[in-house]
């Protein structure tokens, strides 16, 4: 029997996770400290949306146990107001006629439009987020950074705790990346949230994450960037040399 850790905003223990009779995720172990920052990092196919989808019940787990602010997995329901997810990528065909506005309407408990109270907060998380003015605009004419910013304002409107977010910088220029990174730690902050993320930006790891996952099916490393990501966890992790990547920055020409 697990003993119920309160103080953890999400425990992994043991955690295995089989699909069409492959092992994709196994034996992983993990704490994330609440308020914190967790990038999870690994190969294609090291099974990083895969943990982040089981976490949220989207993929059943094989074996183990998953406990979110220290509710069980199998009472999901009790702590799924308190959890939000950005996707990687969201598909919408060019005559998709929702606009900014109408996105936040979905999240509405009335079925016409918003009561004042959510119009309220949505005008604060757009403003939050840099995207005052962009309320009648389709989500189709905005760029990628745009609807990455408009995807996590909506995300925010429940006021969750812990936020998921599958490679939030993809698919945007890389002048942008670092500045939706910064978003996100000042919205952290704003919002008290814990934030668990993937990315393959391991400069963008380094600087902005208190813990880093190292995945690739099994859990190769676990704790503080700077500390855990040597050369040799990269190499054996990623299968090849990763560059030269050395903790300053400064990469070997």
């Amino acid at each position: 029997m697990t003993t119920p850790k309160t103080d953890t905003a999400l425990t992994i223990q043991n955690l295995t996770v089989k699909l069409g009779g492959h092992t994709i995720l196994k034996d992983i172990n993990f704490d994330i400290l609440p308020g914190s920052t967790a990038a999870i990092i690994g190969p294609n196919g090291a099974g990083k949306s895969v943990l982040i989808k089981t976490i949220l019940r989207l993929i059943p787990k094989t074996s183990g146990e998953i406990l979110i602010f220290g509710t069980p997995h199998e009472q999901y329901r009790h702590v799924a107001p308190h959890i939000s997810y950005v996707p990687q990528r969201l598909e919408f065909t060019q005559q998709f006629p929702l606009t900014v506005k109408g996105l936040f309407t979905l999240k509405s408990a009335r079925p016409l439009g918003l009561t004042n109270s959510e119009e309220e907060r949505m005008h604060e998380l757009l403003d939050t987020v840099g995207m005052r003015g962009q309320l009648k605009r389709r989500i189709t004419e905005l760029s990628g950074g745009q609807l990455q910013r408009a995807l996590i304002a909506y995300s925010l409107m429940d006021h969750p705790k812990i936020l998921f977010l599958d490679e939030p910088a993809a698919g945007i220029d890389s002048s942008g990346q670092e500045t939706i990174y910064k978003l996100l730690k000042r919205i952290q902050k704003q919002e008290h949230l814990t934030l668990v993320l993937i990315s393959h930006e391991l400069d963008v790891v380094m600087q902005f994450a208190d813990q880093v996952l190292c995945l690739n099916q099994k859990l190769f490393c676990s704790g503080i960037p700077r500390k855990v990501l040597t050369n040799d966890i990269l190499e054996r992790m990623y299968g090849h040399e990763v560059g030269h990547f050395v903790h300053d920055h400064k990469h070997s020409h």
